[in-house]
């Protein structure tokens, strides 16, 4: 469906597209139907709700990782960012499922016009001209200029606290060499030879820029009231755990490019509702109080969707849920690969597919889904070598048992696992399993404070029953890169140095070597057994049909997993029509 091109809405009681699975995988996206729908309009707040989380109470960027505060997606911009024009409502070269992949094919400029990279230490970012920081002090609506953003780098390599310093250290050899703005508009990078084109875009797509005056003279982003970016986004109302305003920039600078000329943000107010349960978040879009929900569990969207035929949906392979064991532990018989071999081998994870999940999943989801956004980096079960494909397929006690023998555990040993009161049912599964191999493995579970303090520090005892992370972003290598806090098996292997390396070298300069080079990581990765992997859920977006231009979208660019907000509209009209204020 081209943009701009108007269709009927079906007739009452018209069949829409089932939620169910069909032979040929995920659903795709749904098409808004409305007559008009994908004519931009203006004015008028769309709401959702979250979970809620401390996050909303973290607001400055050079205290830890930028996605882990979350209005820098709303208020803030970046050098890079996600290329709207290839999305599903433009090209369709990718349904932004999971962000831009670190395909560097899928970005173009936000706050940089252009970029190049003259000689191989060399990184040049054009600002564009005219960008302004939000008219409240202490920046008072001046220009934002290459010093500002040449401060805002080597601010975040510099301070110990922030995401960059964390994940390239100093000693890393990776980090920029010189930041420095040649002129108004003009930012100089130097950096190592190996390093430039990932530091191209870990600067470029995975960082935001502020006015430094926030900061100088002991200053900081302590609290809502003093956020200042050159987002689409200001913050005009937040109520710690209750909900977060915003409203539009009128200053902002971009326009649509799928619509030109119309300036962005189109919505006056974006709201976001503080709300950790699950059955009020669901009634809330039942009675149209939220206009949209995103990433839910299936058993959460199914009677939602199946009862109300005017609500549109979404479906993507969700992040996996795994359990290991801490590998730097020579007390510990993780540290065997045929230890954690025999751990998968016990697992009967296609009936954990069919029965537990009811089929609403895909049973090799990790490190990459079978999705046709990741057919560059995913191998098929059936093409993996045998100790990979048999963690999956090869549901075996004996020869789990024999496994644990041969590592010198004839009698299984004893573990102590912990992981969220949320997932419990799914620890006493694994636990269940596990017993017939003789090993007996305590569960502990954590409320929503302790599992994301202690999943955060990266300081578990034993095992671990949490996410595996980082499909948004490979080049980042956040589960297999030593000292990462998400490494949550305390991977030590020098094979991902070679990874590294490649990646550096080919990331942008010769993408099919890069591409190539993650997908053999990928299979690395699953030969290592370093978790029980276990198959991957889905999850749902939802939304009402007056929410329009939007198509499931969940992530653009890297850090860019809330920018889209600026290309959505509302029919007001359609909303009061269906009986909704």
């Amino acid at each position: 469906m081209a943009p701009g091109q108007t269709v009927q809405a079906p007739a009452a009681g018209a069949p829409t597209t089932s939620f169910e699975d069909t032979a040929a995988g995920p659903v795709p996206f749904r098409k808004d139907t409305a007559a008009g729908a994908l004519n931009p309009k203006r004015g008028g707040t769309i709401t959702t709700a979250w979970t809620g989380g401390a996050n909303w109470d973290t607001w400055d960027p050079m205290t830890t990782q930028t996605i882990r505060v979350n209005h820098m997606f709303f208020t803030s911009s970046k050098l890079i960012q996600g290329d709207w024009t290839k999305g599903p409502q433009g090209s369709g070269q990718t349904s932004w499922d999971w962000g831009y992949l670190s395909d560097v094919g899928l970005l173009n400029g936000e706050l940089a016009e252009s970029w190049e990279t003259p000689d191989p230490t060399t990184i040049v970012y054009h600002i564009r001209k005219g960008v302004k920081f939000h008219n409240k002090p202490p920046a008072n609506g001046r220009e934002v200029t290459a010093q500002d953003v040449a401060w805002n780098i080597q601010m975040q390599f510099d301070t110990p606290t922030a995401w960059q310093a964390i994940a390239y250290p100093k000693d890393s050899g990776l980090q920029p060499t010189s930041i420095k703005a040649l002129d108004q508009y003009t930012v100089e990078v130097k950096t190592p030879e190996q390093s430039r084109d990932l530091m191209l875009l870990e600067i470029g797509c995975n960082m935001y820029h502020n006015p430094p005056e926030v900061w100088q003279n002991g200053g900081s982003m302590g609290d809502w009231t003093k956020v200042i970016g050159s987002g689409p986004w200001m913050i005009s109302d937040y109520v710690s755990g209750s909900q977060i305003t915003f409203t539009r920039n009128p200053d902002y600078f971009e326009t649509d490019p799928l619509h030109p000329g119309q300036q962005l943000p189109y919505l006056d107010t974006l709201k976001i509702l503080l709300v950790p349960d699950i059955s009020t978040r669901l009634t809330a879009l039942r009675t149209g109080a939220v206009d949209w929900l995103r990433e839910l569990d299936p058993d959460d969207a199914r009677p939602v969707v199946t009862a109300n035929q005017d609500l549109q949906w979404s479906r993507r392979v969700g992040l996996a849920w795994d359990a290991n064991g801490r590998l730097d532990r020579q007390d510990l018989p993780f540290k065997d690969l045929r230890v954690r071999q025999a751990l998968n081998l016990a697992v009967d994870k296609q009936t954990f597919l069919k029965d537990y999940l009811k089929g609403q999943g895909v049973l090799l989801g990790y490190p990459f889904p079978p999705t046709d956004s990741y057919a560059k980096y995913f191998t098929p079960l059936d093409q993996l070598p045998d100790d990979a494909k048999m963690l999956f397929t090869g549901y075996n006690t004996d020869q789990a048992k024999k496994l644990l023998a041969d590592a010198g555990y004839p009698n299984g040993f004893q573990t102590v696992i912990q992981g969220p009161a949320a997932r419990a049912d799914e620890m006493a599964l694994l636990q269940s399993y596990l017993a017939n191999i003789g090993v007996d493995m305590q569960i502990q579970t954590l409320d929503p404070g302790q599992y994301n303090s202690l999943g955060g520090s990266n300081n578990f005892d034993q095992m671990w029953y949490g996410n595996a992370i980082g499909v948004w972003a490979p080049d980042e290598m956040l589960t297999t890169k030593k000292g990462m806090l998400s490494n949550h098996a305390h991977m030590d292997d020098s094979y991902y140095q070679g990874v590294q390396d490649s990646i550096a070298a080919n990331m942008v300069a010769n993408p099919d070597a890069y591409f190539k080079t993650m997908k053999d990581a990928g299979v690395h990765e699953l030969e290592s057994a370093w978790a029980i992997f276990m198959p991957v859920p889905y999850q749902y977006n939802v939304w009402w049909p007056w929410y329009q231009n939007y198509y499931g979208i969940n992530w653009t660019g890297w850090a860019g997993v809330w920018q889209w907000t600026k290309y959505v509209w509302v029919d007001q009209d359609m909303k009061k029509a269906m009986g909704h204020s």
